[in-house]
C-alpha cells in the first residue's frame, strides 16, 4: 500500500488516486470559486474605479484562492491544489471574467503553491499550512498578472508591486488561510 502525499498527523493512510467523491468535491469548490470570483472581480473593479487607485480591492483577494484551499483542507492529496485551480480557471474564465485568458495561468500558478503550501509541513491540520498556502497563492496573482500585463519600468511601479503583493499576502492569509481552516 502506498503512502499518500497528504498523510496526515492522525496516520491516515489513503489511496494514491481520487475517488469519484474527490473528483465531486473538487468539481463543486473549483465551480463555486469560479463563478464568485468573477462576482468578486466586477466588485473589485467597481471598487478601482470609485477610488481610482489601481490594487483598491487587494484586501479581498483572498477570496479567490479561498476555495482551491477548502479543497485541499477537505481531501488532504497531492494536486487536488492544482487540479481544483486549474477547473476553477475554466469556469471562471467561462462566466466572463474580465481578465481574459490569463486567469488559466493565475489560478494554476496559484493552485500549484496551495499544494506546494501543504507540502512542506507535517501537521496538515494546523492552522500554519493553510496561512502559508493561502498567503502565497494570493500574493502570486499580483506577481502573474505584473509579469505578464506589465513589467515595473521604474522603482516606483515596483514599490507600488510589492505594496499590492504584501496586501495581497495578507488578505490570503485571512480569507483563504483562517477562513478555509476554520471551515
Amino acid at each position: 500500500m502506498r503512502r499518500s502525499f497528504f498523510l496526515s498527523d492522525e496516520s491516515q493512510i489513503t489511496k494514491p488516486h481520487f475517488s469519484t467523491r474527490d473528483l465531486l468535491v473538487v468539481a463543486v469548490l473549483a465551480a463555486l470559486g469560479g463563478v464568485t470570483s468573477t462576482y468578486v472581480n466586477t466588485i473589485s473593479d467597481a471598487v478601482h474605479a470609485a477610488l481610482g487607485m489601481p490594487g483598491a480591492s487587494q484586501w479581498a483577494a483572498g477570496f479567490h484562492v479561498l476555495w482551491i484551499v477548502l479543497s485541499v483542507g477537505i481531501l488532504r492529496k497531492l494536486g487536488v491544489g492544482t487540479i481544483t485551480g486549474v477547473l476553477k480557471g475554466v469556469v471562471e474564465l467561462m462566466s466572463g471574467n474580465s481578465h481574459g485568458v490569463i486567469i488559466l495561468l493565475v489560478n494554476l500558478v496559484a493552485g500549484l503553491l496551495i499544494d506546494f503550501g501543504f507540502f512542506i509541513f507535517n501537521k496538515k491540520r494546523n492552522l500554519p499550512p493553510y496561512l502559508v498556502a493561502g498567503g502565497l497563492a494570493t500574493a502570486s496573482n499580483v506577481l502573474v498578472f505584473q509579469i505578464f500585463a506589465t513589467l515595473p519600468q521604474n522603482i516606483l511601479g515596483l514599490t507600488a508591486i510589492l505594496i499590492l503583493f504584501f496586501v495581497a499576502l495578507a488578505s490570503g492569509m485571512v480569507f483563504a488561510g483562517v477562513l478555509p481552516y476554520l471551515l
